[in-house]
């Protein structure tokens, strides 16, 4: 009787075995099944990504360079050597020689927030600094429609995010701001006696114009 219950558990745990070992092969998934391709015949393809096509009004900046897109494509379309500073999220293109805007010259500058164009800076450093801003304010209101008055704090906290103490509150001056028709932000203003820039922020970094605490 001693000799059939034991072969009896040995049966039972030899047939336990078998089952945990059968439910082991078949819950563990194969590498392929683990990717989400099922089998290892098939080979993983990526799904295709809708064309976003921008808008006619989208913002352009020369050369076609527009917000959002990565410093090898922005490499790729400006024609000046540039050189690169990486601050933690940030990314700082700055061209190796001045480029020409309106009729003047000027360092230009692409920041980039996690592989993404998100602000373009020109500064001039001119001689006759008030006779050039102004001209500068015509060319572009002619673009994009009259001035507005800018709050300078804003312009400081946006280059802050990137490069802090660059601009010092108590010279930034005369700022003046346009909104176009994307919701891109542009400023220009006075950061120094001699030293005056163009600031373009993208839409979504809420490059306000107005002071609004409070209302």
């Amino acid at each position: 009787m001693r000799r059939i219950f034991a072969f009896l558990i040995a049966l039972l745990m030899m047939t336990g075995a078998f089952f945990g070992m059968a439910y082991a092969e078949q819950a563990a998934p194969s590498i392929w099944e683990m990717l989400g391709v099922g089998t290892a015949t098939e080979i993983p393809t990526e799904t295709p990504q809708p064309t976003i096509t921008p808008s006619p009004d989208a913002f352009r900046f020369r050369d076609g360079i527009r917000w959002g897109m990565s410093p090898q494509q922005v490499k790729a379309l400006e024609s000046v050597n540039m050189v690169e500073r990486v601050l933690q999220d940030w990314a700082i293109m700055v061209t190796t020689e001045k480029v020409a805007v309106s009729r003047f010259t000027a360092d230009l500058v692409f920041i980039f927030r996690q592989e993404q164009l998100k602000m373009i800076v020109y500064e001039f450093q001119r001689k006759d600094a008030d006779a050039d801003y102004q001209y500068l304010t015509g060319a572009l209101c002619s673009l994009y429609g009259e001035q507005k008055d800018a709050d300078p704090t804003m312009i400081k906290v946006l280059m802050d995010a990137v490069n802090p103490g660059r601009y010092q509150a108590d010279q930034l001056t005369k700022a003046h701001g346009w909104l176009t028709a994307d919701g891109t932000a542009v400023f220009q203003y006075q950061y120094a006696p001699d030293s005056f820039g163009v600031m373009y922020v993208a839409p979504e970094l809420g490059g306000g114009l107005y002071q609004t605490n409070g209302l």
